[in-house]
């Protein structure tokens, strides 16, 4: 979900026609230009907000958080087709991937302490790859099939502009499968209870050590 900020910037000129053709025909394709950043800003001030949050209240107290920003800015993106609520949208979502960024990285690393730079650009990866997804699944088979070009002043033709609410209503859906599925999925790290498994694993190899030495 946090990858698909990324999408964003690809999907300049479809905003700004939606926003055109629905009550802020002032709008440019220049001025959507200020989405990405929007998000990125907020995403990046939350980011070490959302590591000290998980370690007071929990992993998954911390994803709530997280998917209920995005789940609002998806909602407001979908009933408000005004500007200025798509630029607070956008914050809002950069709230919720900042939130669900570092938390989950972080629990992984302590599963697997010495494999850090695997679990990281594994998580990386997946941020990448979701972009890559969401990318020509809203460009190409949703928004703009027909591969409509713009007018000279930017803008795609109406029919095509609709379709980004078609499009928002999919990636609503697609954020509700993989966020109920990463907050089923995540198991915080109990240290007390991975010490007493490892502490329970190294007495047993202790005996079976001592049983081969004295066979």
């Amino acid at each position: 979900m946090s990858g698909s900020k990324y999408t964003w910037s690809s999907m300049n000129s479809y905003f700004a026609s939606y926003l055109h053709y629905n009550g802020s025909a002032w709008v440019k394709p220049t001025h959507t230009y200020l989405l990405m950043p929007c998000t990125d800003f907020i995403n990046n001030c939350v980011l070490t907000v959302g590591v000290k949050l998980s370690k007071k209240i929990g992993l998954r107290k911390v994803l709530l958080i997280a998917l209920f920003f995005s789940y609002l800015s998806c909602f407001l993106l979908i009933v408000f087709p005004n500007y200025f609520i798509v630029l607070i949208a956008m914050g809002v979502f950069g709230v919720g991937s900042g939130f669900g960024y570092f938390p989950p990285i972080e629990n992984c690393w302590k599963y697997y302490p010495k494999s850090n730079a695997l679990i990281f650009g594994i998580c990386v990866a997946g941020l990448g790859l979701s972009s890559s997804i969401l990318t020509p699944l809203a460009d190409f088979f949703i928004v703009n099939p027909k591969k409509e070009g713009t007018t000279p002043d930017g803008y795609y033709s109406e029919t095509v502009a609709n379709n980004l609410k078609k499009y928002l209503y999919i990636l609503t859906g697609i954020y509700v499968f993989l966020g109920v599925s990463a907050f089923l999925l995540a198991f915080e790290y109990e240290e007390e209870k991975q010490n007493d498994e490892k502490l329970i694993k190294e007495e047993k190899d202790d005996d079976e050590q001592g049983k081969k030495e004295e066979g």
